[in-house]
């Protein structure tokens, strides 16, 4: 039997397997090749764009009801459900996810589309404000007011490859749930799920136009969709140099932007906390899916007094607990990173972090053991200071930095010293602490002893880890435009 094929899916139709070049896509544990994807053009880019166009424009979908949209939603998670193992296979072969984050990369996305079909209903679409009596020469004129939740219209849905499932549905999700039309274009380095989401969604009873992806290598794809006069919103998620280029272009159209950028986020241990219950918390990012995660805790403050007793228990933790090797196998829990390019970067960083004095107590080179494939040691820098490179850049792979500080005041002063402002984590054993100390981090959320809520609390970064928000009812809101409607009913 031949690969598998993949096609693109523009206004209704499928394109790809032979119409179109393919390149390949690497599975980053072996290096063999998975499958090839479609190398679209900025033709199809073009005509995806009409098409959303005219689906929204012209189409029934835009004045769809609450019900109609929430039961597509509803086909969609039963579609993924009844594929889960097709997806759960490539996202181990072409993603290298381990077995532990299948619940963020499979699961999760599964409930948040139930949530957005449920959520629909009870959604504000429309609310009357306060009535408005204005005195005129015939007396006084009652004014009412409603505030309707208007589709946001044509939008580009641009998802990065680390969680492709993930990132992708929580951008069709709230697009579908509020009746706008999109043109999705995934990562080049991740699009084979979603093509294969695209064979689920084509099940699922949508008027041609309203769902349209296009893949491919070329810059210009991605850069003629935020271009697009005829698109009204961009939502990425991915760099914060990338994100900075699509504000730019967007600006010239004065088109909604949402995104969803990097992170250097940091996890508090307070001094009330044990190191040794920390310890997996602190060595996380150096083998949960290889670090590839903007929100992961990748800088680790710990009172002084207590940071050589971190070092030792994270570095013992990582020797005892973490096994390297093919994701393919489930009790991996590190694989490697997605691409050579990115290893090579990762390396710089690590060899940065030996020039500016950082301690390397564990890792920091390839694995041995693993002559193919795109591995890099699960490492684990201690007296870090915040100045350096690896204390201030996103490195995105298994890295972690610890860094003391001297008490409460001086681990917020480290933890917002930073450009991004993503997330952050506070260990400690008392929780009420723990709630007075996030409320002083910038960061758009922060979890207590690992608490997090992805389906129903809003997601989303301060300063230039983006703007907007998605997840829940958060991200519905991002895909609406407000209108107000006004009228009298007496008076003149």
């Amino acid at each position: 039997m031949g690969e598998r094929p993949y096609r693109m899916f523009i206004d209704g139709a499928w394109i790809g397997a032979g119409e179109r070049p393919t390149y390949p896509i690497p599975n980053p544990a072996t290096e063999e090749i998975v499958a090839h994807a479609p190398e679209g053009t900025r033709g199809d880019v073009g005509r995806a764009i009409a098409a959303a166009r005219r689906a929204f424009d012209h189409g029934p979908w835009p004045r769809s009801t609450p019900a109609e949209r929430a039961a597509v939603l509803l086909k969609i998670a039963d579609g993924i459900q009844a594929r889960k193992e097709q997806f759960r296979a490539l996202l181990v072969a072409a993603h290298a996810a381990e077995a532990m984050t299948h619940v963020l990369q499979l699961e999760t996305p599964i409930y948040s589309l139930y949530n957005h079909a449920e959520l629909v209903g009870s959604f504000p679409w429309e609310e009357e404000v306060p009535t408005l009596m204005v005195p005129t020469k015939r007396g006084m004129m009652e004014t009412h007011a409603a505030v309707v939740r208007q589709p946001a219209g044509v939008c580009a849905l641009i998802p990065t490859w680390n969680f492709p499932l993930f990132t992708t549905l929580n951008k069709i999700a709230p697009a579908i749930a509020a009746g706008c039309t999109m043109v999705v274009k995934p990562s080049p380095w991740g699009p084979l799920v979603d093509l294969l989401l695209a064979e689920v969604i084509a099940e699922c009873d949508l008027p041609p136009g309203v769902f349209n992806v296009v893949t491919g290598q070329a810059p210009e794809l991605g850069a003629d969709l935020v271009e697009s006069a005829a698109v009204d919103k961009v939502s990425f998620t991915g760099s914060v140099s990338t994100g900075k280029k699509i504000m730019r272009a967007a600006a010239e159209t004065l088109k909604r932007v949402h995104l969803e950028l990097g992170g250097k986020s940091a996890l508090v241990i307070l001094d009330d906390a044990d190191v040794e219950t920390a310890a997996p918390s602190a060595a996380s990012p150096a083998f949960f899916h290889a670090g590839q995660g903007c929100a992961l805790m990748t800088r680790v403050l710990v009172p002084r007094k207590k940071h050589d007793a971190l070092v030792a228990a994270t570095v013992a933790f990582i020797e005892k607990k973490v096994k390297l090797g093919d994701p393919a196998d489930p009790t991996v829990n590190l694989g490697p990173v997605i691409r050579e390019e990115r290893r090579a970067a990762i390396e710089t960083l690590i060899a940065s972090g030996r020039e500016q004095g950082a301690v390397l107590a564990t890792g920091g080179g390839r694995p041995a053991s693993q002559p193919r494939g795109y591995f890099v040691e699960p490492t684990v820098f201690a007296n870090v200071r915040n100045h350096m490179t690896i204390a201030r850049e996103e490195i995105f792979g298994p890295v972690v930095s610890i860094l003391p500080f001297d008490d409460d005041d001086d681990a917020v002063r480290i933890a917002n010293a930073s450009e991004m402002g993503l997330y952050g984590g506070i260990v400690t054993n008392d929780v009420e602490r723990g709630k007075r100390v996030a409320r002083r981090i910038r960061t758009g959320g922060v979890g207590i002893n690992n608490a997090t809520n992805l389906l129903h609390a809003p997601f989303g970064g301060f300063k230039q880890s983006g703007i907007g928000r998605e997840g829940g009812v958060y991200g519905v809101h991002e895909f609406t435009e407000l209108q107000t409607i006004a009228w009298n009913v007496s008076g003149s």
